[in-house]
């Protein structure tokens, strides 16, 4: 190298930072802000300071952005996050005083226990190397009330320092989502200030504000330090074929020892829940808990598992639920009580090899419990059965089945796959019925052991374990057009019903008409304007709300034409309410529901519209509101959507709920007595809903009596 070439190659590291071409800001559409601006300033740092919002594998992710060229090289990371806190989180961390780095762990675990993504499993993978080399630090960051207690508030800073080996720094700061009527889009932009042209200090204070928030010396916030928990819980994303290319591997630690499975310290079951995970016991390690939802299901069945493992090893744990959300959940939780659980969905080749490596290890003794977390459907699949079926008759291995909602399962084309072989069985649902099935509900007793524990509705709100609610059922009349199709249905339907024909033995014509009969009352056109005026009737605006729809049509009271109920409703609440809501259906990816559920949550969300994907399981303890534009008679249905309205949340005293139903129209006459007869049926089931939800709401009795008129119409006073 000549002495000019060596003079510039020198002067260039010695400016570094200062030799980067840098935006004064970035955007996404316009930038790639990790090729144009993180990678860049990584590649010319010794440090990286890093505020970045939550700790989950998206926080995570956004966080790491880039730095497996920082991993390389050898520079040192700081990282400041925040818990995502429910209320059960606080709780435990104002009881664990002496010990909230035990809570903590058992917390953050639930947010990076399942990646699919591949994008953020490798940003991740590189920060596990660098927390694996020692050249990242993490601290927690938690907000504290006014009582200097902890609180769910949220630390969200998005905040982060580049320094080079000169000492010249590049500050950035970051946006959160915008939104714009009642659609979420997701866009980031930041700002860059860097220190050599920095007359207003904003570098500096960037600085001062990440230094004082690390030594613990911010206003409102406790920090603590966490790099050792987070080490170990990053370590399971550790790719070790896949280090950052120049990491020298010989620097990394191994893991230690396996976390023990076991309730989180700080957590303490309640009364009910250790009485029935006894009755469970007695009953020889079968049956099923009938609990109210929002009681704490998930936790009593995994106690009650850690409670088997320390007698029966090695064991494998089978969860089995009906959603994917639902599964995700459970794996959130199971992270929290040291289990890392197997995501058996979405694709045999996404888990086969990871389920089968499981096995081995307990073969070998590298470990005693190996979990597996999967969905009906694939539970169902020849793949799945292929995999465990052989497994579930050695004698070695001892199996326990949890069955989520466990009505689901008894299916007739899912409840052949239940291995006989598996003899310890749990079941939870808050309605183990099945709705007009009584051949599927005696296959799902039958298995499982029938239920052995109950803990009702009446008696959790009663004892405080889930909130009050108050109740307005809301009678919608049909236009005329609507009439008169209702008027042809019943007629035709009559025949049908005459003489006392049970539902079971009702020919397919009818069941056509008896479902588009159910769609045209879901669908209601005056439901919309209902809705509206309840909104515009409100003093204050919803919040935490979850607006439930029909699968019909409706008109749109907006842009006047036939669409969806779904996206009518939507569009009122957002373009002429000024609501933040988005769709929750099938039609949403995981991870989109994933974003959704977190967004309501924290608020930034005022609601969520819905068909049925949250009826059963996924836990929303913070929904304050629901507006029932469209309900079955299924009790199981309105049973667990008033669940989920019901959960106990700091500073929530009780729910609202709202119910839209459709008046039977006066037909004038028209009806012949087996009509009338039959209407009066298919009222009856309507009104009996409404009257259970009346029974246990505060004022049930004044909700109750608004409908007199119209039980008396029909003779149904008595209901």
């Amino acid at each position: 190298m000549g002495k000019a070439t060596k003079q510039a190659h020198l002067l260039e590291k010695a400016m570094a930072l200062m030799s980067l071409n840098l935006r004064i800001s970035y955007r996404t559409g316009r930038d790639d802000l990790v090729k144009e601006f993180f990678i860049p300033c990584l590649e010319e740092s010794v440090l990286y300071r890093r505020a970045a919002g939550y700790f989950t594998s998206a926080g995570l992710a956004l966080a790491a952005r880039g730095v497996a060229s920082l991993a390389s090289r050898g520079g040192k990371m700081r990282l400041v996050v925040s818990p995502h806190l429910d209320p059960d989180d606080v709780r435990a961390l104002q009881s664990a005083v002496d010990h909230p780095a035990d809570v903590l762990r058992a917390i953050v675990a639930k947010g990076v226990s399942d990646i699919e993504d591949a994008l953020i499993r490798d940003r991740i993978n590189a920060l596990a190397w660098l927390a694996a080399a020692g050249l990242l630090d993490i601290k927690l960051a938690l907000r504290l009330g006014t009582d200097g207690e902890f609180s769910r508030g949220i630390f969200h800073e998005k905040t982060g320092i580049f320094t080079d080996s000169n000492g010249n720094h590049v500050a950035f700061s970051g946006s959160s989502n915008e939104t714009a009527g009642g659609l979420v889009e997701n866009f980031e932009s930041i700002k860059v200030f860097c220190s050599w042209h920095d007359n207003e200090g904003r570098v500096q204070e960037e600085i001062d504000n990440f230094e004082a928030l690390w030594n613990n010396s911010t206003p409102g916030l406790r920090v603590m330090d966490f790099s050792a928990a987070g080490k170990e819980l990053l370590d399971r994303f550790r790719d070790p074929d896949r280090p950052p290319a120049g990491l020298s591997v010989g620097r990394v630690q191994e893991p230690g020892p396996p976390t023990e499975f076991r309730l989180p310290r700080g957590v303490e079951l309640r009364p009910y829940q250790i009485d029935a995970i006894r009755a469970w016991s007695s009953a020889g390690g079968k049956g099923i808990l009938a609990m109210a939802t929002g009681s704490g299901k998930t936790v009593t069945a995994l106690t009650l598992a850690s409670k088997v493992a320390e007698r029966n090893r090695p064991l494998v744990l089978i969860v089995v639920c009906p959603y994917i959300n639902l599964c995700r959940q459970w794996i959130r939780e199971m992270a929290a009580f040291g289990l890392h659980a197997v995501a058996c969905f979405e694709g045999r080749a996404r888990w086969q090899s990871e389920l089968e490596e499981g096995y081995q290890r307990l073969s070998v003794g590298l470990s005693q419990v190996h979990a597996i977390v999967t969905t009906n459907a694939t539970f169902q699949s020849e793949s799945f059965q292929a995999s465990i079926r052989p497994r579930v008759t050695a004698s070695s291995t001892h199996h326990l089945l949890i069955a989520d909602e466990v009505h689901n399962l008894g299916a007739e084309h899912i409840k052949v796959a239940l291995p006989d072989e598996i003899t310890m069985r749990l079941g939870l649902s808050a309605t183990p019925e099945r709705h007009y099935d009584a051949i599927g509900t005696s296959a799902v007793l039958n298995y499982f052991g029938g239920v052995i524990y109950e803990y009702p509705l009446s008696q959790a709100i009663a004892e405080g374990r889930l909130c009050r609610y108050r109740y307005y059922p809301i009678p919608v009349v049909l236009t005329d057009d609507e009439t008169d199709t209702y008027q042809e249905i019943t007629t035709k339907l009559t025949k049908f019903f005459h003489g006392g024909t049970r539902n079971e033995e009702i020919q397919d014509a009818a069941m056509k008409l008896l479902i588009r009969r159910a769609r045209l009352l879901a669908g209601a056109s005056n439901k919309l304007d209902a809705l509206d005026q309840v909104i515009a009737s409100l003093q204050v605006p919803p919040k935490k709300a979850i607006f439930y729809c029909g699968d019909g049509r409706t008109t749109d009271a907006i842009l006047d034409e036939e669409v969806r109920q779904i996206q009518a409703v939507a569009r009122l609440l957002g373009e002429r309410h000024g609501l933040r809501v988005r769709n929750f259906t099938y039609q949403e990816s995981p991870q989109d529901r994933e974003e959704i559920l977190r967004d309501l949550e924290s608020g930034f969300l005022d609601g969520v519209v819905a068909i049925r994907c949250l009826d059963e399981g996924i836990d929303l303890p913070d929904l304050r509101m629901g507006f029932l534009l469209a309900s079955s008679t299924n009790p199981r249905q309105f049973i667990q959507r008033r669940g989920r309205l019901l959960r106990n949340a700091p500073g929530k005293n009780r729910a609202i709920i709202y119910d839209f139903f459709v008046r039977p129209p006066d037909l004038g006459g028209k009806l012949n007595d087996d009509a009338f007869n039959m209407e009066r049926d298919f009222f009856q089931r309507e009104l009996r809903r409404i009257v259970e939800f009346c029974r246990m709401a505060e004022n049930g009795a004044e909700a109750l009596h608004s409908l007199h008129d119209l039980r008396l119409e029909y003779n149904l006073l008595s209901e």
